[in-house]
């Protein structure tokens, strides 16, 4: 059975966590309180992660996986990869991840339905002419970049 926990953010929303089974199923933001507060080892985590920009805490084993493809999986292990505060062009993730920028639009696909928010950092993914899109908001996603940006300077 699911259950659904939610930490408060530096960016005026709530992260959300859906639990099945110690697993995570989905990670969003929400306006609105869903569940109940995050607790334990996951919450010292989160906390750390907003503090400091390092997510290197995160147990990224968590992350139910079997709820998407392999490629998105490929396209995942990239991001997870990634640094704080480094962005990317989809079209150069195309080509990291799957060896061909002809896949940009793929990518921009798998982003668009990235179960795991904020962990697996789509928000790193920018337009060539933009920032592109975000599935929780444009502005969330600027919000998100400025704070990175800061930590990390800190953090890298």
């Amino acid at each position: 059975m699911s259950s659904k926990f939610f930490i408060d953010t530096p960016f005026d929303r709530f992260l959300v966590f859906d639990l099945n089974n110690g697993r995570i199923d989905r990670i969003f933001f929400s306006c609105q309180l869903e569940g109940q507060p995050l607790h334990g080892n996951l919450k010292r985590c989160v906390e750390y992660i907003f503090d400091s920009g390092d997510f290197s805490c995160f147990d990224y084993r968590l992350l139910n996986n079997s709820l998407i493809s392999q490629k998105a999986r490929m396209l995942q292990g990239f991001l997870i990869s990634t640094k704080t505060g480094q962005t990317f062009s989809y079209s150069d993730v195309a080509d990291k991840v799957f060896g061909s920028k002809n896949y940009a639009r793929a990518v921009a696909s798998m982003l668009r339905a990235n179960p795991f928010v904020f962990f697996v950092a789509c928000h790193r993914v920018l337009a060539k002419n933009g920032i592109g899109g975000y599935s929780a908001g444009v502005e969330l996603k600027r919000k998100i970049l400025k704070w990175e940006a800061l930590k990390g300077d800190d953090y890298v």
